[in-house]
């Protein structure tokens, strides 16, 4: 079992402008309390994440609306390293065979550039084509191991493709130990009501494991 969840300590990088992490003593032992208790402080979009529609479309489905079984069971991890840099295009997810309604986790040279501790400036993610490509084909849920699967300067137009289409996003995976190949997919987001988003611990199981 390969846990692909960012630790959540003060080190971990948002993406920048959202609400920063924190935790504090709320009810200390060594002030005298009975227990300890921490107050924790977050974005929804904190560490390893899922995008639900309602992210980037006004009347997009919340979190809890979300079938958990769209973001479980088995899926495809897929490394994407072409000879000159540039972001996932259609041309080359036709090349990979993807079915309707796959699973889909995509390993970039993101995973060792960013490591939880970098913003990178250029990194990967999805261009227009990819996003309407992997909508045509409604795959059950996509992810990436990146901050974000929007290009950089975008509108925003990558997200509102996929989520349009219904199909939840994975954010900030931890792909760094990750072989490409054929997985079981454990992912459970908070059971929060009414949000855009949920942190989330996902794990991969080799699908040979019993």
């Amino acid at each position: 079992m390969m846990d692909i969840t960012y630790p959540l300590d003060e080190h971990l990088l948002i993406y920048p402008g959202d609400p920063v992490f924190k935790t504090e003593a709320f009810l200390s032992m060594d002030e005298g309390a009975s227990c300890n208790v921490t107050n924790l402080t977050m974005g929804c979009h904190t560490g390893t994440h899922m995008d639900a529609p309602l992210h980037f479309l006004a009347n997009g489905k919340s979190l809890d609306a979300i079938v958990l079984e769209r973001i479980n069971g088995p899926v495809r991890v897929i490394g994407y390293f072409p000879e000159k840099p540039g972001n996932i295009s259609e041309d080359f997810l036709k090349q990979c065979h993807i079915q309707p309604g796959e699973r889909v986790i995509f390993k970039t040279d993101n995973s060792s550039r960013f490591a939880g501790t970098r913003l990178l400036e250029d990194y990967t993610a999805f261009d227009m084509s990819a996003a309407r490509y992997l909508s045509k084909l409604s795959v059950a849920c996509l992810g990436i191991d990146y901050l974000t699967i929007e290009p950089v300067g975008s509108d925003g137009s990558v997200h509102r493709q996929i989520l349009g289409a219904g199909i939840p996003v994975l954010e900030t995976l931890d792909l760094r130990n990750v072989e490409p190949g054929r997985y079981e997919l454990i992912c459970l987001p908070l059971r929060l009501v009414g949000t855009e988003a949920s942190p989330v611990r996902a794990l991969l199981k080799p699908l040979s494991e019993s």
